[in-house]
């Protein structure tokens, strides 16, 4: 019985002290504040950010997927940058939070029957690198309607 506590203690120490981060970025997505956006209103996407060495680079790149309507898609590396302050503090974890307004989330470009622009069902994705290279996973939304 002494044997086999031991046995249960050394596992639940070697379970907590396990190092949870990897080289490579990880990005995953905390909250959405709507999957319903129309007009003015701003969607919110809040990830988390690990990296094992907090060797961050600036780079962070979005790409809009709309599958029924393709001229409404995009893909952009230079929209937002990671924030040097966050990346100056070599922290191994953070939130970032994206802020896509009206005219940072692209425009609905398809056009419904009998007129107007039909709304956009659309996925956002959003992967980084690190200093080293190392490329994160892409990390993507469940669909958001956006509506103009």
């Amino acid at each position: 019985m002494r044997y086999f506590f031991i046995v249960i203690v050394a596992l639940i120490v070697a379970g907590c002290t396990k190092n949870k981060f990897t080289t490579k970025p990880q990005l995953k997505i905390k909250s959405i504040n709507s999957t319903d956006i129309s007009g003015p209103q701003t969607l919110v996407i809040v990830l988390s950010l690990t990296d094992k060495q907090g060797d961050y680079s600036t780079f962070f790149a979005v790409k809009k997927t709309v599958a029924s309507c393709p001229s409404s898609n995009f893909t952009d590396s230079t929209l937002f940058l990671l924030p040097q302050s966050f990346i100056d503090t070599k922290k191994t974890e953070g939130e970032i939070t994206v802020t896509l307004d009206q005219i940072h989330r692209g425009a609905n470009t398809c056009l419904a029957p009998g007129g107007g622009v039909k709304a956009d069902t659309a996925i956002f994705s959003f992967w980084t690198r690190d200093r080293a290279g190392n490329l994160s996973d892409t990390v993507s939304t469940k669909p958001i309607i956006i509506r103009n």
